[in-house]
């Protein structure tokens, strides 16, 4: 399984019913509104519902709501503290977990279910949420690592994309094949020492060891966090992986090498082109991503690219404000 893609790998509320689209979203960003909306997966009929949680009030006219998607793996958990934006812009924003993770419903029958486990059954749900949300005539999305890969299948469909005004993809890559040849790039780039054990480990089929387990966190700290203590919203995300495994491991297999489950194929390389709406692209420039994304910059045609030179895949994390300014500036501006 691709790393990039697979935040919880490595550590393997308050609901409301049908009807809480009527209340009025209106809170503090300390104090988050959560929810869970129904909805029913249109390739077999199976009911679910979506765990989400607001920071701020929908309703106002002051900023567009800004949808945010989790990396594979992941629950919203680890993004929380995007509530910054709320804080200091008044932006809404609005959290949740893709259907298999975190709070949102979980379908342990449906492990191994390639033709269930899609891309474009994440999508559908968002696009569900964001009506149940009442605010598809106006919103933004930013996505991480997996989560572009939806905002990408949103925004490239004219039939998806009806009120989405500003776009926002963090550590993308414009398909799973370019993921691939990346990561085994920034495997190369790693401490002799922590190559060697990983490389062992793998050939021999032991991966399950004490030693490998040690070497993989090890090369964490070089790609993915670069912080010496992880933040515990990020631990909290990763609490959920041994939960979450039936749904990472069909979406996205079981190497640690390169993608091997429903989404291997994916690639955005000949629908980019139809992203339409301003497009700001990030990412760390120690992050497993970089070449990857070139794609993307070319394809779209309204877009900023930024590299974070003291980053890897946790921006947020690692260079705290500068990302904050950076996107409450592109998501305020005319």
């Amino acid at each position: 399984m691709v790393l990039y893609f697979v935040i919880a790998f490595y550590l393997r509320v308050l609901s409301f019913r049908t009807q809480a689209v009527q209340f009025s979203i209106s809170t503090s960003s300390l104090t988050p509104i959560s929810g869970k909306a129904p909805f029913t997966i249109s390739s077999n009929g199976a009911l679910a519902e979506t765990f989400f949680m607001v920071f701020g009030d929908l309703r106002s006219a002051e900023q567009v709501p800004l949808v945010v998607g989790h990396g594979g793996g992941g629950t919203h958990h680890y993004l929380k503290s995007l509530s910054q934006l709320t804080e200091e812009n008044s932006i809404p924003i609005i959290l949740y977990d893709q259907i298999g993770f975190g709070l949102s419903s979980h379908f342990p029958e449906q492990a191994g279910n390639t033709s269930f486990w899609t891309v474009s059954v994440l999508a559908e749900q968002l696009h569900e949420l964001i009506k149940y949300l009442g605010i598809e005539k106006g919103y933004n999305y930013l996505g991480h690592s997996f989560g572009t890969v939806i905002g990408i299948e949103l925004s490239s469909q004219p039939a998806l994309r009806t009120g989405l005004r500003k776009l926002i993809l963090w550590s993308p890559v414009a398909s799973m094949k370019l993921a691939d040849e990346m990561f085994q790039k920034r495997r190369e780039m790693l401490p002799k020492g922590i190559r060697k054990k990983l490389e062992g480990h793998e050939a021999n089929g032991t991966t399950d060891s004490k030693e490998y387990k040690q070497a993989m966190t090890a090369s964490q700290h070089h790609n993915f966090c670069r912080l010496e203590v992880w933040p515990d919203e990020l631990l909290e995300s990763l609490s959920y992986s041994s939960k979450d495994g039936d749904a990472a491991l069909t979406l996205f297999g079981d190497s640690p090498l390169e993608t091997k489950g429903s989404v291997q194929n994916w690639s955005a390389l000949k629908t980019a082109y139809n992203i339409t709406v301003p497009t700001l692209l990030l990412n760390g420039h120690y992050d497993w991503s970089d070449e990857a994304m070139t794609p993307l910059f070319w394809a779209i045609p309204f877009v900023r690219w930024v590299t974070f030179s003291n980053s890897s895949h946790l921006l947020h994390f690692e260079e705290k404000e500068r990302f904050m300014n950076m996107v409450s500036t592109w998501l305020t501006r005319d």
